[in-house]
């Protein structure tokens, strides 16, 4: 008997292990597949909510590009236009029939399209390029286009987009700042030409008194005030004749003025040589005018006081720029000032009037009286 029921309770305990094994293997089974499934449930919610963040930003700019005033045009990578929005069609006056399909370079808009892609594709960079266009409704219209490419993975272009922009009232405008700016230009050169004219007549004048004149100090004042207002009817002339109104190259005035300067005062022969260092530096008007007058005194002093007699000798001037410091400097190796001379207290015109033109540029004024006579004026151009 025992045999048989030790048989029935192995056999037993063999079914009940077997029945163990299968509910644990579902109960894993089940865990498994809820923790899967909670996986696929987030990897679900994360897809659906780009999707539908990107069906939103498509949604937007599926929006910007149809319903704005700009012209939105995509062909391929061949140049074949496959579509553009209703502001395209719009601003050309064209069907869209007549439009995709086509080649770039086929419906007449753009400018030498073929290179601005060429360009576009080779910098891989947005082209702004302008066209003036007429349209279908022979309407003239200037566009400014941005053409960019769409590249693929391979650097290639898959894709051509090309947004316009109606500047036709942008063009106008600033057709009629061009012409009004060139009115003004024309006017202000003939007030330069008229003051040149009115300072030349007052030149006249000047000279035809002194032709009166007796008194030897008296005329040698006149001629002083000749060459002050010729320095500054030099000035106007120079504004005048410039492309530019707003400045003159300061170095070409030096070189004219000196040349006034030596025929008034010079005596005709090589005794006393003129040299000229300048760089290219351009004065406006402010800064021009009490410039050439400072030139015309120092200038003129030296011919009259430097070099008496037959002594020979140089007047020497540079003119420098280092970043916005200009520096003027006129120096002659003539016979000096007297002894004990003081600019600052000295009270000739002449002295007077250097040091208020320096003040009048915001300058500083340096004088040495070794080995002849030297003034350096310094300021900042432009102003600060």
């Amino acid at each position: 008997m025992m045999p048989f029921w030790r048989d029935v309770w192995l056999i037993i305990i063999s079914f009940l292990m077997f029945l163990g094994t299968i509910y644990i293997y579902f109960r894993l089974r089940s865990s498994t597949f809820r923790r899967v499934r909670k996986l696929l449930e987030e990897r679900v919610e994360v897809k659906t909510k780009q999707l539908v963040e990107k069906n939103l930003e498509l949604e937007k700019l599926s929006l910007v590009a149809s319903k704005t005033d700009n012209a939105v045009l995509i062909a391929g990578a061949n140049g074949e236009i496959e579509w553009v929005n209703d502001g395209f069609i719009r601003l050309m006056g064209m069907q869209k029939e007549m439009v995709l399909g086509k080649r770039l370079s086929e419906i007449n808009v753009y400018t030498n399209i073929e290179n601005e892609i060429r360009e576009a594709v080779t910098s891989n960079h947005s082209r702004i390029f302008e066209s003036n266009v007429t349209t279908h409704n022979l309407e003239n219209v200037w566009i400014s286009s941005t053409l960019t490419p769409i590249l693929n993975e391979f650097g290639k272009p898959k894709k051509l987009v090309v947004v316009d922009a109606d500047i036709t009232r942008s063009k106008e405008m600033q057709r009629q700042i061009e012409i009004s700016l060139k009115e003004k230009e024309v006017l202000l050169k003939e007030i330069h030409h008229r003051v040149k004219n009115n300072l030349q007549i007052i030149i006249s004048l000047l000279n035809l008194q002194s032709g009166y004149i007796k008194d030897e100090y008296t005329l040698k004042a006149v001629k002083d005030g000749q060459n002050r207002v010729r320095s500054m009817a030099l000035v106007h002339e120079k504004f005048y004749q410039a492309e530019e109104l707003s400045e003159i190259n300061f170095g070409e005035y030096i070189e004219k003025l000196t040349q006034f300067l030596y025929q008034s005062y010079g005596d005709k022969t090589d005794r006393v040589q003129m040299i000229l260092e300048t760089d290219t530096v351009n004065f406006d008007m402010d800064t021009a005018m009490p410039c050439g007058l400072l030139v015309n005194e120092i200038v003129s002093n030296a011919y009259k006081y430097a070099f008496p007699g037959d002594r020979k000798g140089e007047i020497r001037i540079r003119l420098k720029k280092l970043d916005h410091t200009i520096t003027l400097d006129i120096s002659d190796n003539g016979t000096g000032p007297p002894p004990g001379f003081n600019p600052e207290t000295s009270e000739s015109l002449g002295m007077q009037l250097i040091q208020a033109l320096t003040s009048q540029l915001d300058g500083e004024m340096h004088f040495s009286g070794e080995n002849g006579t030297r003034f350096t004026i310094i300021f900042k151009y432009p102003k600060t």
